[in-house]
This record gives structure tokens, C-alpha cells and sequence, in this order.
């Protein structure tokens, strides 16, 4: 009995990536990349999940109880959902650096999931956390699509804005970034996630607010460049905050849209919403939840 034992042990440990080992731990699963401690929660559906949705939060501080929400609401609708603590939030240790080690953690996540019975995934970022999922997805290769909503692409874009609007949160940047672009170009130029977002190879959905204080349409506008550069065709529409056809005229930074209505769910689309802020209101939600569930079909 030993022999099949000790070989069973060392099938199981052969399975995992290499660097990477994993526990379940209350309602989440922890795991170790590069020596980090990495927690994330998991909300688990009534029936057996062959599908996963990544939910990832945005911001340097741990998952809000929106982001709890979303996790609940997709387990009720048959997924296994997963609220990453990125590093240096949450319960997760380690030292936050943005959209460039989370990624990387991720990714390593994404890769144990089969491990736990999971065939297919897909990521639904928010925020920063768009940028560490499009990133993720990138490095990992085996997602079926990426929601990139209200992401970043400009992150020293974003300092100049802060400037003007909340100068008090610079701080917080300079302590995670290593100072303001003035100070080290590179350290921004790096946190882009435009470079992998033309070797994605899955689906992608931009989703973005027309009157974001912190994010420019311009940006979502960038992303498309890259992905059209790359051969992917980007459908583009633009919808009130309630989800209905805009049709009012696309001025300044929102010019940028070049609105075709919608093509398949396969496909990469830019979805502008001209009068919304920095924020996620219902009809964003509903877009994310049918390309989820399209992109998760067997």
C-alpha cells in the first residue's frame, strides 16, 4: 500500500507548477509563489463547477463587499468564484506593486485550477484590478476572456489627473510605484498592461466611463489601438448609464469611439458609457455577466 501511496503523493505534487504549492483554508484557498503567502476567497456553487470566473478587485486595500457580492451572485449561477487577495492586501502577504507581481500571481492561480476540478475560466477585473487580469490572462494562456473594466493602461496619465484631483493620494503612489514619473519614468512605463494585451489571445471586453475623473476614454481608445494592431476586430458602442443606445453626440476625449453596434461575444468589443464616472452601475454588470456566460459555454 505505501508504494501507491508515496507515488500517488508525488503524482499530485508533479501536477503542480513548478514553485507553487497550494491548501484550502476556511472559504478560500492559499497558496505560495516565490515564497508569498497568497490567499483567495472562494465562493463555491451548490452542484459541481466546471467554470470559473476571476473576480478582480481594484485598489490597494482588500475585496469590498461589492466585490463579496459578485462572488455570490456567480456561485448561485452554477460558477466556482474567486475574489483574489492581491499581495500586500487582505490576508495575502507580501508588498503591493501594482499591476506587476499580482499579475504574475494570478496567473500561477489560474493554473491550479484544475486541481480543482475547473475546465474553464475567465477573468472580470475592475479598476487596477482590470490591469492585473489582462496581464494575468496574457501570461497564463488558457483563459476563455478578460473583463477590463474601468481599467488603466496610462498609469502616469493617472498621477497628472491626481495632481489636480486628489493630490492627497499621491503619497500612497509614491510608496507603491517608487516615486512619481518625474522621478522614475520606467517605474510607470512598466505597469502598463499594453504590451500583453497584444498577445492576449482570448476575448476581450472594454468597458469605460465617458467622464472618469481617473481614467480617460482616451485610454480604453489605447487598448483598442493595440488589440485592432494585433489583428483583433474591436466592435464599439456606446450606451447610456442604463444600458440603452446612446445618442447624443461623442465630444472630447470620447470622440475617440468609432461605434459599430455589436458583433459576437467571440469578438473584442469597447463599450463606452459617455455620461458615467469612475464607477460600475447595473448595465455594466449585465454586460459582464453575459460575456462570462458566453465565454464559458462548453
Amino acid at each position: 500500500m505505501w508504494p501507491f501511496l508515496v507515488l500517488g503523493l508525488l503524482g499530485f505534487w508533479a501536477l503542480r507548477p513548478p514553485g507553487v504549492s497550494f491548501r484550502l483554508e476556511g472559504q478560500g484557498l492559499r497558496y505560495l509563489r516565490e515564497g508569498v503567502s497568497l490567499y483567495t476567497g472562494l465562493c463555491r456553487p451548490s452542484g459541481k463547477a466546471e467554470a470559473a470566473v476571476l473576480l478582480v478587485p481594484g485598489g490597494f486595500g482588500p475585496p469590498t463587499e461589492a466585490m463579496e457580492e459578485r462572488c455570490r451572485r456567480y456561485a448561485e449561477k452554477g460558477f466556482l468564484a474567486i475574489v483574489p487577495h492581491l499581495r500586500g492586501r487582505g490576508q495575502s502577504g507580501g508588498r503591493v506593486t501594482g499591476c506587476l507581481e499580482e499579475a504574475a500571481d494570478l496567473a500561477h492561480l489560474a493554473r491550479l485550477l484544475p486541481q480543482l476540478g475547473v475546465k474553464r475560466h475567465a477573468y472580470a477585473g475592475y479598476s487596477l484590478g482590470a490591469c492585473v487580469a489582462l496581464r494575468a490572462a496574457a501570461r497564463e494562456g488558457a483563459s476563455r476572456g478578460v473583463a477590463f473594466v474601468i481599467g488603466p493602461v496610462d498609469f502616469a496619465e493617472q498621477v497628472a489627473l491626481l495632481r489636480q484631483s486628489r493630490p492627497e493620494a499621491l503619497r500612497r503612489w509614491r510608496e507603491v510605484f517608487g516615486g512619481l514619473p518625474e522621478d522614475c519614468p520606467a517605474c510607470y512605463a512598466q505597469q502598463s498592461p499594453l504590451p500583453e494585451a497584444a498577445r492576449l489571445r482570448a476575448p476581450l471586453l472594454i468597458l469605460q466611463g465617458g467622464n472618469d475623473p481617473l481614467i480617460p476614454p482616451t485610454q480604453a481608445c489605447s487598448l483598442r489601438d493595440v488589440r485592432e494592431a494585433s489583428g483583433r476586430r474591436v466592435f464599439q458602442v456606446a450606451l447610456t448609464r442604463e444600458g440603452m443606445p446612446w445618442t447624443g453626440p461623442l465630444t472630447k476625449g470620447r470622440a475617440c469611439l468609432r461605434p459599430t453596434g455589436f458583433g459576437p461575444l467571440g469578438e473584442d468589443h469597447l463599450v463606452l458609457f459617455p455620461d458615467l464616472h469612475h464607477a460600475v452601475v447595473p448595465a455594466m454588470e449585465a454586460l459582464v455577466e453575459r460575456f462570462l456566460v458566453g465565454w464559458l459555454k462548453p
